[in-house]
């Protein structure tokens, strides 16, 4: 493909940063990506890696099972409830500057979390990582923003896409690979470890090739980001500690009061966290609703079927991860080939085919061969999926002031982990009615996993049906 557009002329706030290279600009944006892009693979894959690692670390640090889950969720916690202030801060102090303070940042909580000698030191560790995440991430988007435009976004956006992809299926086979081989008899602690030389890189990198750009350098709105940060704990840490169904009303009724009273904050503002001209966009909102859709459909998914691998067929944490590869390969292929919004619909349409299959699948084809006959099905699923994420986030952020660009990468993160967190809650709720007992219980017949598998599949389904008619109508925006 011949591009279109070399990077832009600098602009009096955009100068290149101080250690810039001198390879040519056109070149220079594409070894740039890569950088940014690795560090989107870092702190993606830290979302599911340590997942793996949790049995091995509630053993060796004498950590309860409530402990253990703050490993995990401390981390998407605070990096769910800190990505609007993330790319805010990028906005205001340069997207390349922050960029680079949240991958050291990100690195050095790693570091601490392989050398935490308790678990309590390794919560804390995690949660800082989070929010070095939370400063990282957002500017991934906001540099592609800048730095691209026209067919060769479409290309970077793909790109993106297919990171994602690869780092939420990668996050289980490498942390079972690393399980298993143990180097240096680090156990748990090389799954944190892996980060340094991701990190080093990326920072190598980006710092030689990511021009500087800004975007509207407002002041910090510190009680919208604190109220705000309050909605988010409130609505996803029910789900991520896997609370009671009472739990989560409350925590959804209370997020949605917060929620309220941070959009009436937000309105009084004269420099607004979020500013309400991107919420009047229908882009943007009909974008929103999309992704909430499409994330808590793959979410919840991934969980069951993980369940059903490894509870139901009996495969351990690396096979079941092995099996899941051909999803994210299909997804990362077809993220970097659908660069036209045309495809959002048919790829939804894609991934629900695939999804059609898998009720058919475990419902007919005998234990010891499902794995076998669901191969094709996840691949054709991850191709319907990767035909959508990367054009949808085009679509989310088309129109969008540069000024803003880090406001609106951060509510499109937020949204994300929201879908996550309410994908893994509702599908994963319904998985255990279904089921009747605890998923991994032992003693639970095959059957039952079957029955369950079958059901909760089709549920998802239905979030596939509503994610193909928003793309339709998003796709007639223009």
């Amino acid at each position: 493909m011949t591009e279109t557009t070399a990077i832009r002329p600098h602009a009096p706030h955009a100068p290149h940063g101080p250690r810039a290279s001198h390879a040519p600009a056109a070149a220079r944006r594409w070894i740039a990506l890569a950088g940014i892009l690795l560090a989107t693979f870092m702190g993606l894959l830290d979302v599911n890696i340590v997942t793996v690692a949790i049995p091995s670390v509630q053993h060796d640090l004498h950590a309860t099972f409530g402990e253990v889950q703050f490993v995990a969720a401390g981390y998407t916690l605070a990096y769910a409830v800190e990505l609007v202030t993330g790319g805010r801060l990028g906005d205001r102090h340069g997207r390349r500057r922050t960029f680079l303070t949240g991958v050291a940042l990100f690195v050095l909580a790693s570091v601490a979390c392989a050398a935490a000698p308790s678990v309590l030191f390794l919560i804390a560790a995690r949660v800082v990582q989070g929010l070095a995440a939370a400063v990282m991430l957002p500017q991934v988007l906001s540099i592609i923003q800048d730095a691209f435009t026209g067919p060769a976004r479409a290309t970077a956006l793909g790109a993106y896409g297919a990171t994602i992809g690869l780092a939420s299926i990668a996050g289980q086979i490498v942390g079972g690979a690393l399980l298993a081989w143990n180097p240096l008899d680090l156990g748990w602690r090389s799954a944190f470890l892996v980060n340094v030389p991701f990190g080093a890189v990326a920072l190598l990198v980006a710092g030689r090739t990511v021009r500087e750009s800004h975007g509207a350098r407002a002041r910090t709105d510190l009680i919208g980001a604190a109220v705000l940060a309050l909605a988010l704990v409130a609505l996803l840490l029910p789900p991520v500690l896997e609370a009671s169904r009472a739990v989560l009303a409350a925590g959804l009724a209370l997020g949605a009061v917060l929620l309220a009273v941070f959009v009436r904050i937000e309105r009084r503002q004269s420099d607004p966290l979020v500013p309400p001209r991107l919420l009047a966009q229908r882009r943007i909102v009909r974008g929103l609703l999309t992704v909430l859709a499409f994330y808590a459909g793959n979410a919840g998914f991934f969980l069951l079927l993980a369940y059903h691998l490894q509870a139901g067929l009996g495969r351990t944490p690396l096979q079941s991860g092995l099996i899941f590869a051909p999803l994210g390969v299909g997804f990362a292929v077809t993220s970097l080939a659908g660069r036209r919004f045309a495809a959002l619909t048919s790829g939804a349409v894609l991934a629900g085919a695939g999804l059609s299959a898998v009720p058919a699948v475990v419902l007919t084809v005998p234990q010891h061969s499902q794995v076998a006959w669901l191969l094709p099905a996840l691949t054709l699923c991850g191709a319907g999926q990767g035909l959508v994420a990367a054009p949808l986030i085009g679509k989310v952020l088309e129109g969008v002031d540069p000024a803003d660009a880090g406001a609106a990468s951060g509510v499109l993160l937020t949204a994300t982990q929201i879908a996550n967190a309410a994908g893994v809650a509702l599908v994963g709720g319904l998985f255990a009615r279904t089921l009747g007992a605890a998923p991994g219980r032992p003693g639970v017949p095959f059957s039952a996993y079957v029955h369950a598998t079958a059901l909760t599949t089709a549920a998802v389904l239905c979030l596939a049906a509503l994610t193909a008619v928003l793309t339709a109508v998003l796709g007639r925006l223009r």
